[in-house]
């Protein structure tokens, strides 16, 4: 058996190579993009925008539609402004339409899935409700009364 040559490097010294750390920095970047368009964005109700990428100064902000990318012009002053004070470096900002967006959802809220339940004092009421309508009406709403779980 021949004897092992090189030894085993460990990962923290082959993430801290030239190599990693030229992939890493355009994906900070683009992580803290991420999270600026989320911030600067929803500010002005464009979370249907996105800034895309930055290259030499210039901030390109894309758009699903004219609609909105005219909603951008508007704000286009204040956008500047304030990714300025995020980033230094930015310049100026390049708005582009891509039909693409449209296919993406903004993160809706997480909507609670537990059942919705009727209060005892409601169904009360709704009962004392149903003595004075007619038949019809009277079954549905003694129905609603009764999810109640108390009648």
């Amino acid at each position: 058996m021949s004897k092992r040559q090189h030894q085993p490097l460990s990962i923290e010294r082959i993430f801290h190579q030239k190599q990693f750390a030229q992939l890493e920095q355009p994906l900070l970047q683009r992580a803290r993009l991420q999270q600026l368009s989320n911030d600067v964005l929803a500010r002005y109700k464009l979370q249907q925008c996105r800034i895309v990428n930055m290259r030499q100064g210039v901030a390109i902000i894309e758009a699903p539609s004219s609609a909105w990318l005219t909603r951008l012009k508007q704000f286009r002053f204040e956008l500047l402004s304030e990714l300025r004070k995020a980033l230094p470096g930015v310049v100026s900002l390049e708005l582009k339409i891509n039909p693409e967006l449209k296919n993406i959802k903004p993160e809706a809220e997480q909507k609670s899935t537990g059942k919705r339940q009727l209060s005892p004092q409601a169904a009360k009421h709704i009962t004392e409700l149903a003595q004075h309508v007619p038949d019809e009406l009277r079954e549905k709403l003694e129905k609603l009364a009764a999810l109640s779980g108390e009648s």
